[in-house]
């Protein structure tokens, strides 16, 4: 174990904690369900810890965890993934990903099924489609083994609602609302478009929801314009829109593969930093020096190294010694990087921003 990097860690989760403790996420809902997910992991665990694990209170976590996306192709997880893997290694976890080699929700779900029948001592999900996903989550709650959302997240009604025990991750909607207020103040007065990479993902929506929510206040009208992985294709879609809708002044982007086509577009049409306006969610070391150079506002940052780390932290607190968090919400953002502070991230982006 990094006991270095494992401290570091522990002191991130008492700022989160601190920072975030009394923050109630406007699109996520907060209720009971925590309590009683916690209930159910106490009174009816997986197995009883062997004499083994009891002797040695580092013995061996299994976590499956389960992804709608993957590094192979989205490099925000390449981030989520470095949290984890640090995650594995400093507490000694075994963590198995499942993940698609493209955005397939149908996958996915096929994928929760092989993790349930593993029979892991945690399961960490993202719940990319809360109807989708609801059989297969809740039989693994229905097991004992103990639930952990992460990056997405079911924002139905508590009546609805998975009963996992936390959620790890950022507050999309009040990210999108917010780069509406950055937009703003920045001077966008005409027609504003979201990009999107994922049509159908929830907390991608809520980002485009919340930008068209905060621009609606200002009688701002919001496109939302669906894109794809491959990066030449989103390009040419940015161009025709852009053409058909020459009066759009803002561009907000939702992580790199929507912002390396977008940066590909203002080379192409000769736009120059300041013609339009830009923001996006996500780091990566391309939307740093395209805000070092005035081409990107911000960036939205939802702290994806924690968003992997903590459910693994998590996991191992609640199967080694039945700690679990206080509430079901486990937030790691929004925070912004913008020319103000990306010295202070500029080295870590791609890595652990």
């Amino acid at each position: 174990m990094n006991a270095k990097r494992l401290t570091l860690v522990l002191v991130l989760v008492v700022a989160l904690i601190l920072v975030f403790g009394n923050y109630t996420l406007a699109a996520l809902p907060v209720d009971d369900t925590h309590e009683a997910a916690v209930a159910l992991v106490q009174t009816n665990p997986t197995e009883e810890p062997t004499e083994e694990a009891a002797a040695d209170d580092r013995a061996p976590v299994n976590i499956y965890a389960v992804s709608h996306g993957a590094c192979a192709w989205d490099s925000y997880w390449c981030v989520v993934e470095k949290g984890s893997d640090d995650a594995a290694r400093d507490l000694n976890v075994d963590v198995t990903l499942l993940t698609t080699d493209k955005f397939d929700l149908e996958a996915t779900a096929q994928n929760i099924d092989r993790a349930v029948a593993a029979k892991p001592d945690v399961l960490m999900v993202t719940i990319t489609d809360a109807v989708l996903f609801d059989e297969p989550i809740r039989r693994a709650i229905d097991a004992g083994i103990p639930v952990i959302a992460y990056d997405s997240v079911d924002t139905r009604s508590k009546e609805e609602r998975i009963p996992y025990i936390t959620y790890v991750g950022p507050d999309d909607y009040q990210g999108g609302y917010q780069a509406g207020d950055r937009f703003i103040k920045a001077g966008g007065a005409t027609k504003a478009v979201c990009i999107n990479q994922q049509v159908g993902h929830v907390l991608l929506d809520l980002r485009c929801q919340g930008l068209s929510d905060r621009l609606a206040e200002e009688g701002i009208e919001v496109d939302s314009l669906g894109i794809s992985e491959d990066p030449a294709q989103s390009t040419t879609v940015i161009s025709d829109y852009y053409a058909a809708n020459p009066d759009t002044d803002m561009f907000l982007t939702l992580g790199p593969t929507g912002a390396d086509p977008f940066y590909a577009f203002m080379e192409a049409e000769g736009l120059e930093p300041g013609d339009v306006l830009h923001g996006t969610f996500d780091l990566s070391p391309k939307i740093v020096e395209k805000i070092k150079d005035g081409t990107s506002l911000f960036a939205i940052d939802g702290q994806p190294y924690m968003v992997g780390y903590l459910p693994v932290f998590w996991g191992a607190m609640i199967h080694r010694y039945g700690i679990s968090p206080s509430t079901d919400i486990t937030a790691t953002g929004p925070g912004f990087v913008d020319e103000s502070n990306i010295g202070v991230v500029e080295e870590l982006a791609g890595t652990y921003r």
